[in-house]
């Protein structure tokens, strides 16, 4: 999606109020049903921790009893925490009452949500906050029509700081609820938000292929430019048994049936079926795209070689140390513990490679935005005593609350390094604390995939420290996962020498109105299982491309080119 220069030029005090405050467009889930003392005790605690004789207003949100797994494998709910002695819980709540607020939580188990907020629909909600988990948009639309949904917007307008209202309407904020705008020009529902910051500038991170760099190293050879040496490469693993097995059997291992595998971005393809030009703002398809029948033509050449793997069982092949190219996120260091190789090898690495497909076309990175929507939403009921929510919203957006649900408390789950960088208390460190080593790993248990929202803050160079580090645990000493960290950071620091394609066209959209929700269900179904038919079968030479132009009639006919139309009047309508 294109930025605004407002966006591009941010300095890094404005990202760090962004940070602070996108919390408020956050999201969560609701699940398991407490009982009514667990609700007695949560709220009991809020208003304890409250100013004496003060009366504080209660929120009752309906939300997943959210859990997370402690060194000791235990499973922990978000319940233990509110019923048990949680300095977490015990800061959140305080912190709330201070600014006259006490919640009283229905807790769901998460197998167990979509049933009950069904229930509770078909009865009426009996709840202020309430997550729209597993609720479709027909549904939404009643609720706003019925009332019984009210906008959110029209409470920070109303009762929240003016600071609040600046994030929403003109700052990093607004760059996600803008996507939540429904026909009335109002705001029904917040969305998680994750930030980016890379030395004061909102960036994304990436998921494009990523080759053994390791063997890439055993064998001698130069990383490849373009697809052509990345064949030749390919082929040299299998021919000098690159994994050491004695067997030709190392492959390529991604998805061939959609383009967001990163190999058709080589070919300078969109992610998705129907994709925002990231430059121009513009829709278009790869069908359309000039390097569609050279990507399908390299794609072919990889399954005739038998370099692709087709079986359906890459990650076992991966976990076998049989995978020589995968499709994931360039930061990653989480795929190389699950790859076993023979003793005495070298460790498994996988770094990040761009190559051009095609003369005269840019390869692009599939790149997330620097300010991202989620997928999990709240809204605000009918029932809600909204000067509350409005003062919830006021802490949500504030410093405390996102230190405390990203890193927790400082010198308790977390400490700061001389520069001011926090770093939580490393997983395994012997505490014994349960609540110490879930925050090691997650999160507060009370956003993500349960009562509020989120923001995800996410220090760009310190992700890249972080990244490079790894290595040195992971068979690398001396070295660590540099050229990992490398590729990123040059990407980072040369940010217009490459182009860029937008990683989920869906979450960078206006919210769909009835009618263009009805056309996009009529029509999605058979047109998705067409083309994605169509482009497996071609990949694997099933299908010939002699019948070009009668494959994109078809497409056509199944409504290709309507979808291209709904999706950029979406967009166009979060861009006004």
């Amino acid at each position: 999606m294109r930025r605004s220069s407002k966006l591009k030029k941010a300095g890094a005090a404005i990202l760090t109020a962004v940070m602070t405050m996108s919390l408020l467009a956050g999201c969560s889930e609701k699940g398991g049903t407490e009982t009514a003392s667990q609700k007695t005790e949560a709220t009991e605690e809020s208003q304890a921790g409250g100013t004496e004789g003060e009366d504080l207003k209660t929120i009752r949100i309906l939300g997943i009893d959210n859990t997370g797994t402690d060194d000791s494998g235990k499973t922990v709910y978000l319940s233990d925490w509110v019923n048990g002695n949680s300095k977490m819980w015990e800061k959140l709540t305080s912190d709330l009452a201070e600014r006259g607020v006490a919640l009283e939580l229905d807790l769901i188990p998460a197998d167990q949500y979509d049933t009950v907020i069904q229930t509770q629909l078909a009865a009426g909600l009996n709840c202020d906050f309430v997550n729209l988990h597993g609720i479709d948009t027909k549904t939404r639309t009643n609720l706003i029509s019925q009332g019984k949904l009210v906008p959110v917007n029209k409470i920070w307008e109303q009762y929240s700081n003016d600071e609040t209202k600046a994030f929403y309407e003109k700052g990093y904020g607004s760059e996600v609820v803008k996507l939540n705008v429904m026909e009335d020009g109002n705001i029904y529902w917040l969305s998680a938000t994750t930030v980016g910051d890379y030395k004061g500038t909102p960036w994304g991170g990436f998921v494009m292929p990523m080759i053994r760099k390791d063997w890439v190293d055993k064998l001698g050879l130069a990383m490849p430019a373009t697809t052509d040496e990345l064949f030749e490469v390919l082929k040299a693993f299998q021919e000098q048994d690159a994994n050491g097995n004695g067997e030709a059997d190392e492959v390529v291992a991604i998805d061939f049936d959609n383009f967001a595998n990163g190999l058709s971005q080589y070919f300078g393809l969109g992610t998705d079926v129907c994709y925002i030009d990231y430059e121009t703002g513009k829709v278009t398809s790869p069908w359309y795209e000039e390097g569609i029948k050279d990507y399908i033509t390299f794609m072919q050449k990889l399954c005739e070689a038998g370099l692709l793997e087709t079986s359906g069982q890459g990650n076992e092949k991966k976990a076998e140390n049989k995978v020589a190219l995968i499709n994931s996120w360039w930061i990653e260091t989480w795929e190389e513990p699950g790859v076993t190789v023979p003793e005495g090898e070298p460790a498994p690495y996988f770094c990040g490679v761009l190559c051009q497909g095609k003369e005269g076309i840019d390869p692009i990175l599939s790149r997330q935005n620097g300010i991202q929507k989620g997928s999990y939403e709240f809204a605000v009921t009918d029932q809600a005593d909204q000067e509350a929510i409005g003062a919830l919203l006021d802490y949500l957006a504030s410093e405390d609350y996102s230190v405390l649900s990203e890193f927790g408390i400082e010198g308790y789950t977390f400490e700061k390094d001389s520069d001011g960088t926090m770093k939580k208390f490393a997983a395994g460190n012997g505490s014994g604390n349960s609540e110490v080593e879930i925050m090691s790993k997650l999160p507060a248990l009370w956003v993500n995939d349960s009562i509020l929202p989120r923001s995800e803050m996410v220090n760009r160079v310190q992700e890249l420290v972080t990244c490079e580090e790894a290595g040195k645990t992971m068979g690398y000493p001396e070295t660590g996962f540099k050229e990992k960290a490398k590729v990123i950071q040059d990407v980072y620091d040369n940010e217009t020498s490459y182009k860029y394609a937008v990683m989920d066209t869906k979450a960078n959209l206006a919210a769909a109105t009835e009618e263009e929700n009805e056309r996009i269900a009529d029509i999605t179904a058979d047109f998705e299982t067409y083309y994605k038919e169509l482009l497996t079968k071609l990949i694997l030479g099933q299908q010939t491309m002699d019948n070009w132009d009668t494959y994109l009639q078809e497409m056509k006919e199944l409504g290709l080119d309507e979808l291209i139309s709904i999706t950029q009047a979406r967009y166009d309508r979060a861009n006004s």
